[in-house]
């Protein structure tokens, strides 16, 4: 609520500006379907651990609906939105684009660290080392957020990001649905 009030209220942007970069031509297509096809290929690792185990756990099905929706609901399009279409785009304005690009995607990984910190095992690091979560999650979660970063700034094609940080988010999610630890 409080990023949809600045975004509207404070910042003056209209319901218009909602839709950034919703164009559906052929060329955004094809680029679209490729960066959520590489998003979901970076976490590809987890799809042999998914299938064998989700046969053998109770509400399998309601798991399997759930893990792929969250991901869409609470990460990819609040955070691209916010991130992305608001942060960004408002940072530009102030700064210039390359340091809205690093500063939002600080700000971003920033984001993610806590819980990782308190909650990872694995290749995202370990709960309560900071080091290997850095090495784990905070040091890819920047490449992938300047990424889309320096995307938005190109493009400004906010639904392709959000489909594409729901793609990346998908199997993870879908992991911890079925108790598979990395």
């Amino acid at each position: 609520m409080i990023p949809s009030l600045l975004y509207f209220k404070v910042w003056n942007y209209s319901k218009k500006d909602l839709v950034l970069g919703l164009r559906a031509t052929p060329s955004i297509w094809i680029k679209g379907f490729l960066l959520v096809l590489a998003g979901f290929g970076l976490n590809a690792g987890h799809i042999s651990k998914i299938l064998a185990q989700a046969p053998l756990v109770e509400l399998a099905e309601l798991k399997w609906g759930i893990g792929l929706v969250l991901p869409l609901l609470i990460a990819g399009l609040p955070e691209e939105l916010f991130f992305r279409g608001m942060l960004q785009t408002r940072l530009e304005k102030r700064w210039n684009t390359p340091v809205a690009i690093l500063v939002s995607g600080i700000l971003f990984t920033a984001w993610h660290l806590p819980s990782r910190f308190f909650l990872a095992s694995g290749v995202e690091g370990q709960a309560g080392d900071l080091y290997s979560v850095v090495l784990g999650t905070g040091v890819p979660v920047l490449l992938v957020s300047l990424f889309f970063g320096w995307h938005w700034a190109r493009y400004r094609n906010l639904p392709v990001l959000i489909c594409t940080h729901w793609a990346i988010d998908i199997l993870p999610s879908l992991s911890s649905f079925f108790g598979i630890s990395n």
